[in-house]
């Protein structure tokens, strides 16, 4: 057994479809780890674990709960799985939780509060209001301390503690300064060796452009929609305008120096195969509840204004999203 097993303390706030997904895996495979949980979930996790189903097995495992009031062993690895929008909210509390030698792993969709640290940039000290506003999460969450990550497994919370999993185990990883440190090489090798994929990216921001292109062009549209992935862009009118977003969208991200390895119509291609899949955003829409509009929307449109990129089609979209949600509280 790896020492990483019995020396590394991994916990994950926000287990949910992907932070449970996570835990579980983790701790079937031997790590020591906990989550941080709240409510009825708390009630639900410390009775009866954590149960992943999927195609290929059933995973049962029990990670040790706690609130995110109660002192903690000290946190080698901190997972943030919560949804971006409560991320502001929340920073303060989980400030408690972090040490000297604590790695944040951020898995949230959209543009991340530390997207500019670590950058040789212009823009290297420019905070992104709309993902932390008055730099509440950067002054809780030191942008030093954390690794970046895109999540690609798709998996759906039926209950808190049980969770389908239903496809992929790719989790990228990469330090914002694109070096491959000891802590990112321990935390590749940990995923690996709990049935994920973990590569190590040189430039991170690359591949959460690749996502977040589709998150922006597909996750606002779904919702004024109600339409799934498939359905979009098989529909010629809702394909053209989903093209028109991604189009403003790689502008910005190339701007700031990303690189696309993929062409916007492979991307669209990509999706449509996807089938009958809702975003992650018309499923919150859907189950009334409050949607990450600020750190995939509203952040590229502050993007978009500070690399002097017109971004025409994303700001009609979300005007009409914005009122919508907003006469729901759903922003």
């Amino acid at each position: 057994m790896s020492n990483y097993r019995i020396n590394k303390h991994f916990c994950i706030f926000g287990a949910g479809a992907i932070g449970g997904l996570i835990a579980a895996k983790l701790k079937y495979h031997g790590y020591n780890v906990s989550c941080i949980a709240r409510g009825n979930s708390y009630e639900k996790l410390s009775e009866n674990g954590i149960k992943i189903l999927s195609s290929s097995e059933t995973i049962q495992s029990k990670p040790v709960v706690y609130k995110i009031n109660e002192k903690i062993p000290q946190i080698d690895y901190l997972f943030i799985t919560v949804k971006a929008n409560s991320l502001p909210s929340i920073a303060e509390d989980l400030k408690r939780h972090i040490s000297k030698k604590t790695t944040i792993i951020t898995g949230m969709n959209g543009i991340p509060h530390w997207y500019f640290s670590g950058l040789n940039s212009e823009f290297k000290k420019t905070p992104i209001e709309s993902v932390d506003p008055e730099g509440i999460i950067s002054n809780s969450l030191p942008p030093e301390k954390i690794i970046g990550s895109v999540i690609y497994p798709a998996a759906k919370l039926v209950e808190p503690g049980l969770i389908e999993h239903s496809s992929g185990n790719k989790i990228t990883l990469g330090e914002p300064n694109g070096l491959k440190s000891e802590r990112i090489n321990i935390l590749s090798e940990c995923l690996n060796k709990s049935g994920f994929r973990a590569p190590i990216k040189t430039n991170i921001r690359d591949e959460i452009w690749i996502k977040l292109l589709g998150n922006v062009a597909f996750n606002p549209l779904s919702v004024l929609t109600g339409g799934t992935l498939e359905e979009m862009c098989k529909n010629t009118e809702t394909r053209s305008i989903v093209e028109e977003i991604m189009i403003e969208t790689k502008s910005i991200g190339e701007k700031l120096g990303a690189n696309f390895p993929i062409s916007i119509e492979k991307r669209i291609n990509g999706a449509e195969a996807v089938g009958d899949h809702k975003t992650s955003m018309l499923q919150d829409f859907e189950t009334n509840k409050k949607m990450e509009f600020n750190a995939i929307v509203s952040a590229v449109q502050e993007l978009g204004q500070l690399t002097n990129t017109p971004t025409k089609t994303l700001d009609l979209v979300a005007k009409i999203l914005k009122l919508k949600i907003n006469l729901l509280n759903l922003y």
